[in-house]
Order: structure tokens, then C-alpha cells, then sequence
């Protein structure tokens, strides 16, 4: 439940923010005579009967395990949906001289060439997840992974902000099995470096550091769009550690 529940109206977006700050409260402390004791009691019982809310021993109304894990997800000053950075993991998988790349065959960015990568789901940690979405990303295996760096990109299409993503971007040259060409995502090949950097892919002005360098960094930076086709990117921020 949690960050999908919508909350369908102002009363009770107002129920969560005073139990968010206020940890149990009566029902007259929640109300505060503030419109219709009937139309609130409505609303109360909907955020009970979503498993937001329950009323314990005393007669107090507290938030539940899922109306905490809400609270994480809304802004604690309007209860509007809280927007967060997407976080992913980026994968620098090395080979005979050669890394593994891929071609898009899904939006965003159909048919731009990138590296393997997935989204960091919830419980899951860094390595985990970059050993799983290779896995089923490509049909590749590999346990032992270092960080090459950490980024955080926002990309503009006609000057709005639609994405803004941490990029976990780790690296192995220890891989087994054999190599899906093509799925309904993505197609896959083992490219020089010199020749995936001609492809139309993810623009970037800090290929040298993640390829070719043994520090690891961190990267600030942005990409711009036309359309939704990319026209250039800028580096704001580089720290090495």
C-alpha cells in the first residue's frame, strides 16, 4: 500500500498531516469542530477502512505501519504527493577489451544507446540489484562488483524538468553465461569503447573518468532535450573520493 494509496480528498490529506505531527489524537482533537462532525467521521472511517489509520485502547486514532510509511511520501506541510529522484544502478561490465552495451527499445529514450540498468527497488541494496537486472537485463552473471561513482542527472526537454535520477554506477570484469542479443527492452552487444562513444546515447562529458580512471567519483550534472531527443549535457560538480 503505502506511497500507491490516493488519498481522495482534502479531510483526509488534513487527518494524516495532524496524526503525521501529532501521534494520537481524539477524534474532538482531530476535528476540532471544523465543518461537519458527520462528513469528518466519513473520511476517518475511510482512512481506517484503507489501513492508514486505527483508533487504539484509549479511543486515540494513530497511524498505522502503512500510514507511517505514507507520511514518508506526502509533504508534511500541504499533504501533497512528495516527488523523490529515481534511483537506479548503472553497469560497467568489462570484457576481452570490450563493455557491454545496449540500445533502448523502451521509453523513455527508445532506441538511445546506454549500459545495463534498473531501478533500485525497495529492500534492495546497490550490488543486489546490479546482479539481479544483469542477470535479467542480459543473461549475465557476475557477484563481484565495485563503485565507480555516484550520480546525480537531471534532464531538461524544452527547459522542464521531467527526470531526475541517482545513478549508482558500478563495475565488474568477472561475468559468466551467455549473452541475450535481444529482448523486449533492450538489444545487446559487446562494443569497443571508442565505438560506443559514437553511438547516439546518453550524452555525458565524464566518460573518461568512469571508464578510464581508478578513482571514484561523485557527478553532478544535467541533460537537455528538444523534443525528446538530447542536444547536449553540462558537468556542474565533480568530487573524487
Amino acid at each position: 500500500m503505502g506511497a500507491e494509496v490516493v488519498l481522495e480528498h482534502e479531510l483526509q490529506k488534513q487527518i494524516l498531516l495532524k496524526l503525521i505531527h501529532e501521534p494520537e489524537l481524539s477524534f474532538n482533537a482531530l476535528w476540532a469542530k471544523q465543518g461537519e462532525s458527520n462528513k469528518f467521521a466519513y473520511h476517518v472511517n475511510k482512512l481506517e477502512e484503507t489501513g492508514l489509520i486505527h483508533k487504539n485502547g484509549t479511543g486515540c486514532y494513530k497511524l498505522t505501519d502503512e500510514g507511517r510509511k505514507l507520511s514518508a511520501f506526502i509533504e508534511g506541510d500541504t499533504g501533497s504527493k512528495a516527488e523523490f529522484p529515481t534511483l537506479t544502478v548503472v553497469m560497467v561490465v568489462k570484457q576481452d577489451g570490450k563493455h557491454l552495451c545496449q540500445r533502448r527499445l523502451k521509453e523513455p529514450f527508445y532506441g538511445v544507446w546506454g549500459l545495463v540498468s534498473g531501478k533500485i527497488n525497495f529492500g534492495q541494496n546497490v550490488f543486489e540489484c546490479a546482479k539481479r537486472d544483469l542477470f535479467e537485463e542480459s543473461g549475465l552473471l557476475a557477484e563481484d562488483w565495485k563503485l565507480k561513482a555516484i550520480e546525480t542527472i537531471k534532464t531538461f526537454d524544452n527547459e522542464k524538468l521531467l527526470y531526475h535520477h541517482y545513478m549508482f554506477i558500478v563495475q565488474t570484469d568477472k561475468v559468466s553465461g551467455v549473452l541475450k542479443e535481444k529482448t523486449h527492452k533492450a538489444e545487446h552487444c559487446w562494443l569497443p569503447l571508442d565505438e560506443y562513444l559514437k553511438k547516439e546515447r546518453f550524452p555525458s562529458e565524464w566518460a573518461d573518468l568512469i571508464f578510464k580512471s581508478d578513482d571514484c567519483v561523485l557527478i553532478e550534472g544535467e541533460r537537455y532535450m528538444t523534443d525528446g531527443k538530447f542536444t547536449g549535457s553540462k558537468t556542474m560538480k565533480v568530487v573524487k573520493f
